[in-house]
């Protein structure tokens, strides 16, 4: 009995709403074992899953089930916005909430198409946009979706005559399991067909609203990311408990057991740990927007280096008193890469440039991030169309309390946002690449006299393509935006072929600085004392203020442990 009241609840359990379309049979059976498997888990007749995978079927049904805005609904509530990215899984599994549906649980299939596929799927579409009835959806919103699809078409033909052969549309299926709501009519309990399951009227489609009057979901509730233990050398993308991916670069790698001992006791050596610990008493803050040069002794040489500290201003709203500590010109960048070698980063950048599936890697940036107090962190991405050719690598060094420290944020195309809580460890490093948006976590480490301090490390597969975008991503500490330097870096620390590392380091290629101003000479002063002042002459008087280390010095090509024989390594 309990059995088959069961099946009278649940009659239909799985559609597919998506903006694309199912191109493989075996991409469709993929779907459908995965509908089944959701629904066995929760107890439900698996037999009773219908995966509907054509547009132009889908949409069909969708009409003839007086379901009619589905579609619709999903597309007004987009209009005005351009996506660079397709909405999230849990986007749509809201909104199918909202018009009835019970969501079990709900996931994402990339797609990818040729242009064949999409002028068919086009041409269809415009087949069926000729025959739907138009007191069912007006004759306004039928010319707006035709003419969108032969704007397409035409948009399709000339790269097919440019000589492309596909197209990445960088969208998404969404599967969405489902239980529909029974029919509570007054009927017989033997009458099956008065109980089965029955679709959500909607009655108009939903109303375009314009973008400055929508109002996205931009604080949402915390939710858990799955992080499981990791072995050194190991990397893992971020996925949500319910096992979507996370749709940015965002990945914990395990590091090696001495990699924070040996960086924490390489900033203490130069003086740097100090340095922080009083500066950021909250007496002795840098204004923000503010910066001021260092100068340190190696703890191997001897040698005096130039470092900077950084406060940078509070952006949109935000209010965080984190400062940047970082390696202000080429001698004392280049002993802080020794510092890493020394602590084993080779086996970090092995299994980034592995997993995924790089050429060659650099690190090309070396600094110290410390935070005493932060109410609201600020929201932003290091990098974004790199190809996940750059990222900027975290590795704690000091944490004073047990609250998470980083805060993980996914948006989609409307603004809706997801947003989870990141705990560092000693053991686990965090990448942050292409779109992956994140932010200090709220904190106030003050009355215990607390500093957060994490090393930050700037990764990246040089090329021509992403170099203007790698050397902007922030002029204000060294090298300052130079991407003749930068670009000398490629491929120094890691490559596919096993012949690059840290541990053998070779240098830079040949390089010969040139001041990107005129003038220098004059301008930096009888002492050169305007080039250790945060300002236009020391950002660009790159040649006159000796940033740079000479070739004849340097020795290009030669490995770093014979060139400065006085390192640990």
């Amino acid at each position: 009995m309990e059995k088959r009241m069961r099946m009278r609840q649940v009659e239909e359990v799985v559609s597919v709403v998506s903006n694309e379309n199912v191109k493989e049979e075996e991409e469709g059976e993929r779907k459908r074992l995965w509908a089944e498997e959701q629904m066995r888990r929760l107890g439900y007749p698996s037999n009773k899953v219908e995966v509907v995978s054509s547009l132009n079927e889908r949409l069909k049904m969708i009409l003839n089930n007086n379901t009619t805005n589905i579609l619709f609904s999903f597309h007004t509530q987009l209009s005005g916005v351009h996506p660079q990215k397709p909405p999230t899984a849990s986007f749509i599994h809201r909104t199918i909430s909202r018009m009835g549906l019970n969501v079990v649980t709900s996931t994402t299939f990339p797609t990818s198409y040729s242009y064949d596929d999409v002028t068919s799927y086009l041409e269809e579409a415009v087949e069926w946009i000729d025959e739907l009835d138009t007191q069912r959806v007006s004759q306004d919103m039928k010319k707006s979706y035709y003419q969108m699809c032969l704007n397409l078409l035409d948009r399709v033909e000339d790269l097919k005559e440019a000589g492309y052969e596909e197209v990445d549309t960088g969208g998404y299926e969404y599967m969405i399991a489902a239980q529909l709501p029974k029919n509570d009519s007054d009927h017989d309990d033997d009458d099956d067909d008065a109980h089965a399951a029955v679709p959500p009227t909607v009655e108009a489609p939903t109303p375009y609203q314009p973008k400055e009057k929508y109002q996205a979901d931009q604080d949402p509730n915390v939710e858990h990311l799955l992080f499981p233990p990791l072995a050194p050398g190991v990397m893992e993308t971020y996925k949500w408990a319910n096992g979507d991916a996370y749709d940015g670069l965002s990945a914990r790698i395990g590091i090696p057991p001495q990699l924070r001992d040996t960086v924490i006791e390489y900033v203490k050596g130069l003086g740097i740990w100090d340095i922080i610990l009083d500066t950021m008493k909250p007496e002795n803050q840098m204004r923000p927007d503010s910066t001021k040069i260092l100068t340190v002794k190696s703890p191997y040489s001897g040698q005096n280096f130039t470092w900077s500290a950084k406060r940078p201003d509070n952006f949109y709203g935000t209010s965080s008193d984190m400062h940047w500590f970082d390696a202000a010109d080429e001698a004392s960048h280049e002993e802080a890469l020794r510092a890493l070698a020394k602590g084993g980063f080779d086996e970090v950048l092995n299994a980034i440039g592995t997993y995924l599936g790089l050429d060659h890697l650099v690190s090309f940036s070396i600094g110290i991030l410390a935070v005493t107090k932060a109410d609201k962190g600020y929201v932003h991405v290091d990098f974004s169309k790199s190809g996940k050719k750059a990222a900027n690598f975290l590795v704690n060094l000091q944490t004073p309390s047990d609250e998470p420290e980083l805060t993980v944020i996914e948006e989609d195309d409307v603004g809706n946002r997801r947003r989870a809580q990141v705990k560092y460890s000693n053991e686990v490093g965090i990448l942050n690449g292409d779109d992956a948006m994140h932010a200090t976590n709220e904190c106030n480490h003050r009355a215990t006299g607390g500093v957060r301090i994490t090393a930050s490390i700037f990764i990246s597969q040089l090329e021509k393509a992403s170099l203007k975008q790698v050397a902007e991503h922030d002029r204000y500490y060294f090298p300052f935006g130079n991407m003749d330097w930068i670009f000398a870096q490629r491929g120094r620390h890691w490559n596919k072929e096993g012949t690059a590392s840290m541990l053998d380091d070779k240098g830079r290629k040949p390089f010969e600085p040139v001041d990107a101003i005129e003038g220098c000479e004059y301008r930096v002063g009888e002492n050169k004392e305007e080039c250790m002042v945060h300002g236009e002459v020391r950002m660009n008087c790159y040649k006159t203020c000796g940033f740079f280390k000479d070739d004849s010095e340097y020795r290009p090509g030669e490995e770093r442990k014979v060139v400065s024989a006085d390192l640990p390594i």
